[in-house]
């Protein structure tokens, strides 16, 4: 009798007891591994998902504050990006590798420190200079990809819909740069610098848009996480291996382009 009444106090304490999951950093110590949620389709200059080659730009931060803390990285790939947060607040990872900060999801989750900026950039390619101000890009011929966020900012920028020129993806989009059908085009800092590795004629002009930040998502409730990693990427920022990062999966092309706003 006694020992069934102990079990019946145990079971009654025990939906009181946060979920691992949720137990913050000190949690993450007692199960031996960080959880990153990570898009399934993400390319691998920012997160690899293979066992050999280079980690990409991410996963090779966040295995470094794992090895910090005597941890184990796991990457949990998410088919639909729109399941991040969910799967996340559900308690499915620990941290979300890759997401640009909006107000609509600091509502809903919390952003360590800037991992990486998020800015877009007028294209041209040579001869042609690149619009060095958002009054020239109005007068160019607009390469866009309808629907995406590039494209919003060229309109945003007052570019005339009949200065722009629409395609199917970006591969088609820097062929019309080459070609000659379009003469600009806006695209990431980090898109810009990849297709600048396949194409050393493109050339890099005015931002376009208001500055972004691309930051890794944890819970509201793990503050002792954000602590953590807010210091962790403070001092990858001082000890310039961020800027090593930066170069290695990127080129010096984005640490010049987005050194420019330093």
């Amino acid at each position: 009798m006694r020992r069934r009444l102990r079990s019946l106090a145990l079971v009654a304490v025990l939906p009181s007891i946060p979920p691992l999951a949720a137990a913050d950093l000190a949690g993450i110590r007692a199960r031996g591994t960080l959880r990153a949620l990570v898009s399934a389709d993400e390319s691998p200059e920012a997160f690899s998902f293979k066992a050999d080659g280079p980690p990409g730009f991410d996963r090779e931060l966040l295995e470094g504050f794992a090895r910090l803390h005597d941890l184990r990285l796991e990457a949990v790939p998410v088919k639909r990006f729109a399941d991040m947060i969910p799967r996340l607040k559900a308690g499915d990872g620990d941290v979300i590798a890759g997401i640009i900060v909006t107000e609509a999801r600091r509502r809903e989750i919390a952003f360590t420190a800037e991992v990486l900026p998020a800015r877009l950039v007028a294209v041209s390619r040579d001869p042609r200079p690149a619009p060095p101000t958002v009054a020239a890009l109005s007068a160019e011929t607009v390469g866009v990809i309808p629907g995406n966020a590039w494209a919003k900012a060229v309109a945003e920028a007052g570019v005339p819909a009949a200065k722009t020129v629409s395609f199917a993806d970006v591969p088609a989009l820097l062929k019309g740069l080459k070609d000659g059908s379009i003469t600009a085009t806006v695209m990431s800092v980090v898109d810009y610098t990849m297709a600048k590795k396949r194409d050393g004629a493109l050339r890099a002009g005015t931002f376009v848009g208001s500055p972004g930040s691309g930051a890794w998502g944890l819970r509201s409730s793990d503050a002792e996480l954000k602590r953590a990693l807010d210091e962790y990427l403070t001092g990858a920022r001082r000890s310039g291996s961020w800027n090593r990062l930066v170069i290695r999966y990127y080129g010096q092309d984005a640490l010049d382009v987005l050194g420019r706003e330093r």
